[in-house]
């Protein structure tokens, strides 16, 4: 008799599956696992200090620092003079940098349609429904 598999391990399955998106989206773009995550964290330019994102994205202020400095060398990101404060700098995507934000959109995006495209339509508000009370009640 086949057994059906377990909601968790369905849950792992579909990480599996995205995590691949993300591999393949950091081998094209040649960026680390921690720049993926800084580019989904920044917002274009929303002047966020490296304390703040930190703490958005759950890392260390030197992991964060390290990951800032690769992102400046490589043309993706500026520091800014806080106009409020000289001695807070505050980090803005570049060009490029927002130029790269918009490949990692772009693929993830797509990546949500065809799940989304698994889903009878009228289904899918219960199911947004259904994963945002798993995800707040865990």
């Amino acid at each position: 008799m086949e057994t059906t598999p377990g909601i968790l391990s369905m849950i792992y399955e579909m990480k599996k599956k995205c995590a691949q998106v993300d591999q393949r989206l950091m081998d094209d773009l040649n960026i680390s696992q921690s720049e993926l995550l800084f580019f989904s964290a920044l917002n274009n330019c929303q002047g966020l200090s490296s304390p703040e994102l930190a703490k958005n994205m759950g890392l260390s202020l030197s992991r964060i620092s390290r990951v800032v400095d690769k992102l400046v060398v490589n043309g993706y990101l500026d520091r800014n003079a806080d106009a409020t404060d000289r001695r807070a700098i505050t980090l803005c995507l570049t060009a490029k940098g927002k130029m790269i934000r918009g490949k990692i959109d772009e693929v993830r995006n797509e990546c949500e349609a065809r799940l989304l495209g698994t889903i009878p339509s009228g289904d899918i508000e219960r199911f947004r429904e259904i994963i945002s009370k798993i995800v707040i009640n865990m």
